[in-house]
């Protein structure tokens, strides 16, 4: 018995110290291996925005041409971060839930979300969002913050992966 190690062995630290290290990256691992990260998330966020000012141009292109005139700078001004975004969603439908499929899926019913839910955004409102985000740095992060000034809450099947287990050091 080594006494100076608190009565373990070298081989039994190591032994404990490699116990410690698994359960300390299972806590870490999400739960749901399909829930979304906080990247992901954010990205969602900036697709729905993306989606609910194109499927309003759509729509109010007939009051006025205001709102898709603005909407179709704007995705060429943001074409990068909207790219970005893109990518990270599809990194997400191709690892964990299935693919290009299922990608084109969750847009269509992001899509159909807007087109339904019509009357609760008006059209002057949406253009108020689309000028903003004319204004915005074309960057990913500053749509982001956009989209979450907007109130845009994307609808996420499998839902937001919850934050890893924080272990106090014990002192």
């Amino acid at each position: 018995m080594d006494l100076a190690n608190g009565g373990m062995g070298v081989s039994q630290m190591k032994k404990a110290m490699v116990i410690a290290g698994s359960v300390l990256s299972l806590a870490s691992t999400p739960v749901n291996a399909a829930c979304w990260t906080q990247n992901e998330v954010a990205a969602a966020k900036v697709r729905d925005l993306d989606t609910m000012l194109m499927v309003s141009g759509l729509r109010c292109r007939f009051k006025s041409a205001a709102l898709l005139d603005t909407y179709n700078a704007m995705v060429v001004r943001h074409r990068r971060p909207l790219s970005e975004a893109n990518a990270r969603l599809q990194g997400h439908f191709a690892t964990v839930i299935g693919g290009a499929t299922a990608l084109d899926r969750y847009i269509t019913r992001v899509a159909n979300r807007y087109g339904a839910d019509a009357e609760s955004l008006t059209c002057e409102s949406l253009q108020s969002i689309a000028v903003a985000a004319m204004a915005e740095e074309p960057t990913l992060d500053a749509l982001i913050a956009l989209a979450e000034r907007a109130a845009v809450v994307p609808v996420l099947p499998e839902g937001a992966c919850t934050p890893p287990l924080q272990i106090a050091a014990l002192k």
